[in-house]
């Protein structure tokens, strides 16, 4: 018995009606451009993705997928983000020099003791093809700030082991890590915003029990740094790269002046 499948009838409805969007999906073309990349494409542009419906491959949702991707911070929250059954630790390190570069800029360069910078991470693709770059989120993404002296020692950290924390206050406990992803278009690039302040830091004990675990024992702002030149770096939750032991990819780097 002949069985009429869905793609001769959205076929047929097209040969007799003349429309576009007979048995349409999500809109291409000038209405959405983006909507063409796959998912798990190569930078040949072949599609290597799984099939499915039939032999259908799948797409990156839309939403994960820019040209010029001003809020990754917050696209990395949305699920529609989330890598389905992945981890972190399972996540291939290819070499992406070349390919990506990643760069720390600040706004402004110099600022008083105390005062407050403008970090801009920027994840840039050099390459003529979608690049997909992948995140741990534990659950989300975490752009965290460290800042070095001259002498290369931490200079926002208090000095010794944190104290135990109040009895009765423990970290709730550790998220599960998951993989976020967005591509970025050929030539294209993400950004992340992190506020930043010229200030020394202590240990908060009573704020542990409202801490993640993973963000490390809590601590608060004691004061101003002190006048001279830091090296501060944006410590990013960027995984799948292969780098040396800087993490000059998804730990990069600015030198801030303080003291006016």
């Amino acid at each position: 018995m002949h069985r009429l499948t869905k793609t001769s009838f959205c076929f047929s409805i097209l040969a007799l009606a003349g429309a576009a969007t007979a048995c349409g999906g999500g809109k291409k073309g000038a209405d959405n451009p983006e909507a063409t990349y796959d998912i798990d494409a190569g930078e040949d542009g072949n599609d290597d993705a799984e099939k499915a419906d039939g032999g259908a491959p799948e797409r990156k949702k839309e939403a994960c997928v820019g040209f010029d991707i001003g809020n990754l911070e917050d696209l990395l929250a949305k699920s529609d983000c989330e890598v389905p059954d992945a981890k972190p630790d399972s996540v291939d390190n290819p070499d992406m020099k070349g390919k990506l570069e990643v760069t720390l800029t600040s706004s402004p360069t110099r600022v008083a003791p105390g005062g407050k910078a403008d970090l801009l991470v920027t994840f840039a693709n050099k390459t003529n093809a979608p690049l997909p770059l992948r995140f741990r989120i534990d659950p989300l993404a975490r752009f965290e700030t460290e800042v070095y002296d001259a002498k290369k020692k931490r200079a926002d950290v208090p000095p010794g082991n944190p104290p135990p924390p109040p009895k009765g206050h423990s970290a709730p406990p550790p998220a599960e890590q998951k993989v976020g992803m967005v591509t970025v278009a050929p030539n294209g690039s993400a950004r992340v915003r992190v506020p930043w302040e010229a200030v020394k830091m202590k240990w908060a004990p009573n704020k542990v029990r409202g801490t993640a675990v993973e963000k490390g024992y809590p601590r608060v702002p004691s004061g101003a740094l002190a006048k001279g030149k830091y090296t501060v770096k944006v410590v990013t939750p960027l995984i799948g790269v292969f780098e040396g032991g800087d993490h000059e990819m998804s730990s990069p780097s600015v030198e801030i002046e303080v003291g006016l």
